[in-house]
């Protein structure tokens, strides 16, 4: 699977997907609050939906005219037992620098593999 990025202006959600490897398959969601990652069987973050991103981002003044002019996203996860640090990067057309976004996510529970 290869990446894949959109935003859906009507009901407001990014997704970004960053694609499954060969040795690993899709295994579940985590859910915490307005944000999903889809979790590969190797453990990895593979994939992110924000739902009401625009008031997700609403601090990194990213509003639905940048989301709407995307060009290109990314992200890195790192997983603690406790939380997951995601950096989030939104190129989008007419703007001239990236916009870096850095977000904690608390878990309930401690994440395992």
């Amino acid at each position: 699977m290869e990446k894949k990025i959109s935003y859906d202006k009507d009901h407001d959600i990014l997704s970004v997907h960053k694609g499954f490897s060969n040795d690993e398959k899709f295994k579940g969601n985590i859910d915490v609050g307005e944000l999903i990652l889809d979790v590969s069987t190797r453990g990895r973050i593979r994939g992110i939906e924000i739902i009401n991103a625009t008031k997700f981002f609403k601090e990194f003044d990213i509003g639905k005219k940048i989301l709407g002019n995307m060009t290109d996203a990314q992200f890195n996860a790192s997983i603690k037992p406790n939380s997951i640090i995601l950096g989030i990067t939104i190129k989008a057309k007419n703007i001239k620098h990236e916009i870096p976004a850095k977000v904690a996510v608390p878990l309930e529970t401690p994440f395992v593999y």
